[in-house]
């Protein structure tokens, strides 16, 4: 245990000191600060345009009446659309109301050219931009109303009509996805980085310090086993530092933050809910061991850091095939299906089908209970099989073996350390 502590610290300070690890944390954090703030600096900067800037002249918008020339409903209308704006009924032709727009004088113009078609005219336009469909709506209000007025209805009627407003009420028994549903997406992605990053960090330090044969002298003073667990943990325990770091700015930013201000798609943006940021971290660490363990095994066996890829490969197949499968199961709607239902309980598909089902629908607390210790069995019997392999790998240079090679090298193994252990019984 004490060569393990010694280990484990070794790595853990040899991960927290790296540039890497440092850059990475900061940058993690600087986005995560950004995301919060930015939002509402940028709503209130466009608040502040939409006002005219805080000056007294209003920014113009111009309309061309060409199909009703009723100016007081035209306008009224405009003004009740756009009310940080002066409203003008332009007479003029459109080559001249086009040049007041390019001349900055308008900051756009709208041309009706008959009662259901329009002509808009602006200077850039933007991705976000929703003139057109604001403009199509006052039309469809300013239609609506010429057309009651003609059937006799009071214009104080035809406000009281065309103003009605639809109430609802939604009632959710369980998850609602609607409120969380970018963040949770967001917590996933930094999971699944996260577990392919530091998994390739051990698997990386390994190969190193064979290629440079410091191996050889690493295991003169620890067992091979304890080396490999030492590593893991300490890698992995600088990944949860930097995870908690991450989190822990996200969920002080959003305290600080006031989100009143912010749009209902930016607030569910940033909604991250405590408990699905501490499943995060646990499966994180769940799905951490598994991949670290057989991907540190693997890389024990390799000679030059050029075979590394090829055997890590068929684990970072079943990480990525996980990953797809729970992004189809969000995309289609199906994360209880059958499907997922089944990944939740497979030790390489576990940690992130599972976080996905917990983070975005409402999964019985049996079933998590069940999924995490399936995932802490697999820890300890992967990590057992990964000791065996990192025994037999660390001392073997040359060509790659086969996989038939190295289970007859682990029964070999495991018959010299019965033989071991019966000789030194008598």
């Amino acid at each position: 245990m004490k060569h393990i502590l010694q280990v484990l610290k070794f790595e853990f300070f040899g991960c927290v000191k790296t540039k890497s690890f440092i850059i990475s944390t900061l940058v993690f954090i600087l986005l995560i600060v950004l995301m919060t703030f930015l939002p509402g600096l940028m709503v209130s900067i466009m608040d502040s345009e939409k006002s005219g800037g805080g000056g007294e002249d209003k920014p113009i918008i111009a309309v061309i009446d060409n199909a009703y020339n009723k100016g007081d409903i035209v306008k009224k209308t405009f003004e009740a659309a756009y009310q940080n704006f002066e409203i003008k009924l332009d007479a003029k032709d459109k080559d001249e109301l086009v040049e007041n727009v390019n001349s900055s004088r308008y900051r756009f113009g709208v041309i009706i050219n008959d009662q259901l078609s329009f002509t808009y005219i602006t200077k850039n336009n933007t991705l976000t931009n929703t003139d057109t469909q604001n403009i199509g709506a006052l039309l469809r209000d300013i239609y609506r109303t010429v057309k009651l007025e003609e059937q006799g209805v009071s214009p104080e009627k035809t406000a009281e009509i065309l103003s009605a407003q639809i109430k609802s009420e939604t009632i959710t028994t369980g998850t609602d996805q609607t409120k969380n549903f970018w963040s949770a997406y967001l917590l996933m992605m930094l999971l699944y980085m996260a577990i392919i990053m530091y998994g390739q960090m051990v698997s990386q330090s390994v190969v190193s310090e064979k290629n440079s044969r410091a191996m050889e002298m690493l295991i003169t003073c620890a067992k091979p086993s304890h080396l490999m667990f030492g590593k893991v943990f300490g890698s992995g325990l600088a990944g949860l530092t930097q995870l908690v770091l991450i989190t822990s700015t996200a969920l002080v930013s959003m305290k600080t933050v006031s989100t009143d201000v912010l749009p209902d798609t930016i607030r569910d943006f940033l909604n991250f809910r405590p408990e699905t940021i501490g499943f995060a971290l646990l499966f994180f660490l769940l799905g951490y061991f598994i991949y670290s363990f057989l991907m540190g095994a693997l890389a024990s066996l390799a000679s030059r850091s050029e075979d590394l890829n090829t055997l890590t490969s068929p684990v970072m197949f079943f990480i990525v095939i996980a990953f797809m499968i729970v992004v189809f199961a969000i995309n289609s709607g199906t994360l209880d299906g059958t499907l997922m239902t089944v990944c939740s309980y497979i030790p390489f598909t576990a940690p992130i089908a599972m976080f996905a089902r917990v983070a975005l629908s409402d999964v019985p607390t049996w079933e998590i209970l069940l999924s995490v210790g399936v995932q802490l069995v697999s820890v300890y019997l992967l990590g057992m099989l990964a000791a065996a392999i990192y025994r037999v790998g660390v001392l073997l240079y040359g060509k790659t073996p086969k996989p038939g090679e190295i289970i007859k090298l682990l029964i070999e193994q495991h018959r010299t350390n019965k033989m071991f252990k019966a000789a030194k019984k008598k």
